[in-house]
């Protein structure tokens, strides 16, 4: 029991600090960037760190299906951690290295994440019983955005009190320091055996069959991606919206998104609860039709205040839709293809987002109103034609 209990503390603890470095990783690149090259630059990062994320997907969920979770968890750290380094050099080498040191950075920083979100996916899956991982996964959630939140204030503050060369060195320190918590956790066994003989290319075909012949799997694995696409339209539209829809400014801006953040942290302590996560095992769908409702009924809003409420009910079903989907995934899934499951929702949020990033110049006449609205009702239908889909293939086996 005490093992047990170390392990899951281990694990949280881990994980937390993972997602403090990832906040990190969210300011200190885009800060450098900017003083160096300018906002042209910060979109060829981020733009950079998209694609590199997309294309390296499916290797990413090969290695960490193949060999040991604790391995490929550690490597992947080490990697970021590698990232983080390069960007100590950005401002400290000559002139013109600038932009490639800060694409490698981008590079290591998404190939080390996959490796680390798949690789602990398994390794969460080695340690927590399946009837206890949805309860576990909405714990763990809260405490991973927290972890978030304080690493993009902390991240802002180093910079001003150390200058991004020193931040970026500390970051890159925390992030190989918490690597002995790995050693807590039980070490789960590789896939070299169930792999063997199976190239990267078998191997994803591998992955693919099993989703279309688990309608579970695949309808979790969508979910995802569907849940994270609700939060990628949100961000990216909301300047906008505020702009011309409630007629604020940034200071409206920034209230909408801390009340959103501070209603999803309840929503997830909530629903941490072992009572309350029982229920949302049965109701990702329905909590994430809330998501997609809750875009649709903000593209009506025009009064601030109005606007303050409903985006935290919105920040609550949001949060809830992503944790859900995620404990979904680690319910249903089969630990031996977990990290290739992984990866394919790693190239449909990628594939989503990209979609989604050029709404604005695609549709150029459209309001940010009118596209809450149209992608509102678009995760609808999604949903609709994937829970057919899931339920005519059930009938099919029975």
């Amino acid at each position: 029991m005490y093992k047990r209990a170390t392990q899951r503390l281990c694990f949280i603890g881990f994980s937390s600090a993972s997602f403090f470095i990832v906040g990190v990783g969210i300011v200190l690149p885009a800060w450098i960037a900017f003083h160096a090259g300018g906002s042209s630059l910060v979109g060829l990062v981020l733009l950079t760190s998209s694609v590199a994320g997309f294309v390296l997907a499916p290797l990413s969920g090969y290695i960490v299906d193949r060999h040991s979770r604790l391995t490929v968890t550690a490597a992947g750290q080490a990697i970021r951690a590698g990232g983080l380094f390069v960007l100590a050099f950005v401002q400290v080498l000559p002139e013109g290295l600038e932009r490639p040191l800060l694409v490698l950075s981008a590079i290591l920083g998404a190939f080390g994440y996959a490796l680390l979100a798949g690789a602990m996916s398994g390794l969460l899956q080695s340690i927590i019983p399946e009837s206890e991982r949805m309860t576990f996964n909405m714990r763990l959630s809260f405490f991973n955005q927290a972890g978030l939140a304080i690493g993009t204030g902390a991240a802002g503050y180093a910079i001003d009190r150390l200058g991004s060369t020193r931040t970026a060195v500390l970051a890159a320190c925390i992030a190989l320091i918490i690597l002995p918590l790995l050693g807590m956790l039980t070490r789960a066994p590789s896939g070299r055996r169930l792999m063997k003989g199976l190239t990267l290319l078998s191997a994803s075909r591998e992955a693919f069959r099993y989703l279309l012949n688990e309608p579970q799997s695949l309808s979790a694995a969508v979910t995802v991606g569907l849940a994270f696409a609700v939060i990628q339209i949100t961000n990216l539209l909301l300047p906008g919206f505020v702009i011309h829809s409630l007629g604020g400014g940034s200071d409206l801006f920034g209230m909408l998104e801390m009340t959103a953040a501070i209603a999803g942290m309840a929503a997830l302590a909530i629903a941490g609860i072992p009572a309350f996560a029982r229920k949302m095992t049965r109701a990702t769908a329905t909590v994430l039709a809330g998501a997609a409702a809750a875009l649709i009924v903000l593209s009506f809003v025009t009064n601030p205040l109005v606007a303050i409420v409903l985006y935290a009910l919105a920040g609550m079903l949001w949060n809830l839709a992503r944790a859900a989907a995620n404990g979904h995934v680690l319910t249903v899934v089969d630990s031996a293809l977990i990290g290739r499951v992984q990866a394919f929702t790693t190239l449909l949020t990628g594939g989503l987002g990209g979609l989604i990033f050029l709404l604005p110049t695609l549709l150029p006449n459209a309001t940010e109103a009118h596209l809450y609205m149209a992608c509102g009702v678009t995760i609808f239908i999604a949903m609709a034609l994937v829970g057919l889909w899931t339920g005519r293939r059930r009938h099919t086996r029975i």
